[in-house]
């Protein structure tokens, strides 16, 4: 079997410098560089940076329930389970490094754990008397846990409840954010937030996301007249055990997490835009945590819809795509800097699951938490690659931080298949478990056209691997990729393309960070309007604005809360029916979805 083609120095001569270029500078112009071969006439997009937003709403930080009671916590009850055997765990990893050649990184383990409402204590808040409520508290710890995600089950949250989770441990201060930290990530205030709300309602099983250290604190605010049970459960948790940029986590199997064969991805800034669209993924699945790669992709209609692909190795369920955890822009800041730590980076929890398929070995999902700014999404190609093509890959090998790899489209043979795989042979890098799903692009172009399966390549040893082809994969998603996602509502993105509406709910309409939604209704005189929107506010601050019954100037009532949802309540004082003119918008994220009551008395 030929397993290697030959290496070949990468080109940077200045045609190719000049094909760059004018692929930066003439697309904003409205035209783009014809690359060479048979990609003239098919399905393609070029990458595209994530706008500034035109509309967003400073808020204050939102206080953890024991902050905005005044409770301070002291010697809190804790349910802890004694330390892993990491040696031994290390040990076994390196082992299925060696005999797999599919590319995921194991970095933690499930755990059972079990949280009753006697394992915490109960404090008074609001000073007694009947209208008070009652806050629960209580520490789970897994000794020597990197970090903890932990596992609710039966969760009926009451409505005015709330249920906060953090790791006290990198608390600095009073205060805590919103579940994800957008728009401005601080991992150190970094808390998860669940409300007794309709939009909650319908997550009655979940993991939280990484809570980083070896405690995790669980806050359960009851509203009054609640009843002194818990109305969630606590059964597993995931024990992290491995810091992709812990040196002495990872002694047992090399010195550091990736080998020293890689190119950090920041020495080469004509990447910088494509590397924005790729993230380490956390899986859980068989019984403990992997890591993988992915990366968003462009519609044709380049309508920011957060599409995100990755291998059907590493995730090919409803319920796996739900548990996943992104971690963005988790690279050096300049080239070969001091990378930062996982904890550190942005992050966003769980995806829908759009399609998947083994026989190119690919998984497209849309990506449902909140995604940070400065993000990218990448474009593709849906055209077969012709042999020699110079190509590059962008990855997280062995869950550390983004390196970038180099090499070409090689005869196929060697893969399981020449149709629905690629094989690229590596001139100076390779991949490592933790590459997988990450996408390899045309060096020319910047265009993805497959994403990683796996393959023998490794430091010392830079063969080749083999990627699932996105030419195979494209009739799979091409309506998706097509015209991205939206509502039967549109268009309504505009004041004067406010869509009017009857009495009732809308559900599962959809705003987009350069889509906004307008509404209208008529009012009778002396009547009260009430619109209330409905969502999870985790996964983008949606907010309302009432404009009157004119279009222009500045909203003259707003609902900009950040909870599950936004209401406003308008009364229509004059003598004759009145036309209400309301926006609907994103404060932050890039794409959510609301349910949408309006209703008149």
């Amino acid at each position: 079997m030929d397993i290697l083609m030959g290496h070949r120095p990468r080109r940077v001569g200045r045609l190719s410098l000049a094909i760059g270029l004018c692929t930066a500078v003439c697309a904003s112009a409205g035209w783009a560089a014809t690359p060479a071969g048979n990609e003239l006439a098919v399905p393609q997009t070029f990458g595209v940076r994530m706008p500034s937003r035109t509309q967003k709403s400073e808020k204050a930080v939102r206080l953890l329930p024991s902050e905005r009671a005044g409770i301070p916590l002291v010697a809190v009850p804790e349910v802890r389970l004694q330390a892993v055997d990491r040696d031994a765990l290390l040990k076994e990893d390196a082992l299925n490094e060696r005999m797999h050649t599919t590319k995921i990184t194991r970095f933690g383990v499930a755990r059972g754990v079990t949280v009753a409402v006697g394992d915490g204590d109960w404090y008074d808040v609001g000073g007694g008397g009947a209208a008070a409520g009652k806050l629960w508290v209580a520490d789970v710890v897994s000794t020597e846990a990197i970090g903890i995600r932990l596992h609710f089950k039966d969760v009926r949250l009451p409505a005015g409840s709330e249920l906060a989770v953090y790791s006290p441990a990198d608390k600095t201060g009073a205060g805590g954010t919103l579940k994800n930290g957008f728009p401005a990530f601080d991992p150190e205030r970094y808390s998860e937030r669940f409300q007794g709300s309709e939009a909650q309602a319908l997550r009655p099983d979940f993991w939280t996301g990484t809570l980083f250290g070896e405690r995790v604190r669980i806050e359960y605010l009851a509203p009054a007249g609640a009843s002194a049970e818990l109305p969630f459960a606590v059964d597993n948790l995931q024990h992290l055990y491995v810091d992709p940029v812990d040196k002495v986590a990872r002694s047992l199997v090399r010195n550091k997490a990736a080998g020293n064969c890689h190119n950090d991805v920041s020495c080469f800034p004509e990447w910088a835009d494509v590397a924005a669209s790729v993230s380490v993924i956390a899986i859980i699945e068989g019984g403990g945590t992997g890591f993988c790669t992915g990366q968003l992709l462009n519609t044709q209609a380049g309508d920011f819809t957060p599409y995100y692909l990755t291998a059907h190795h590493c995730l090919s369920s409803a319920q796996d795509a739900a548990n996943t955890e992104f971690f963005w822009l988790y690279q050096t800041h300049n080239c070969n800097g001091n990378p930062p730590s996982l904890q550190s980076v942005p992050r966003s929890e769980g995806a829908t699951l759009n399609s998947t398929g083994a026989n190119s070995d690919y998984t497209l999902l849309t990506v449902d938490g909140a995604l940070p700014d400065d993000l990218f999404w990448s474009g593709w190609t849906s055209a077969r690659i012709a042999d020699g093509t110079d190509a590059a890959c962008i990855h997280h090998p062995s869950a550390d931080f983004k390196r970038i790899s180099f090499g070409f489209k090689d005869e196929s043979s060697a893969c399981p298949d020449t149709t629905n795989f690629v094989r690229i042979s590596w001139t100076d890098g390779p991949t490592e478990p933790g590459s997988s799903g990450s996408g390899v692009f045309r060096e020319d172009t910047q265009q993805l056209f497959g994403q990683l399966l796996g393959g023998p390549s490794a430091c010392g040893s830079e063969t080749f691997d083999c990627y699932g082809a996105f030419a195979a994969t494209y009739p799979k998603v091409k309506t998706l990729l097509n015209a991205g996602s939206d509502d039967s509502s549109e268009q309504n993105d505009s004041c004067t393309k406010a869509k009017g509406v009857p009495k009732g709910t809308l559900r599962s309409r959809i705003v987009k960070v350069l889509d906004t939604d307008w509404y209208k209704i008529s009012v009778p005189a002396h009547k009260t309007v009430t619109i209330h929107l409905s969502f999870l506010n985790s996964n983008g601050d949606i907010d309302l604005d009432f404009f009157g019954s004119t279009c222009g100037g500045d909203p003259l009532f707003t609902s900009r809360s950040e909870d599950d949802g936004e209401t406003l309540r308008l009364t229509n004082t004059g003598s004759k029916a009145a036309l209400a003119i309301w926006q609907v918008y994103l404060a932050s994220d890039t794409r959510n979805t609301y349910d949408m009551t309006v209703s008149i008395q």
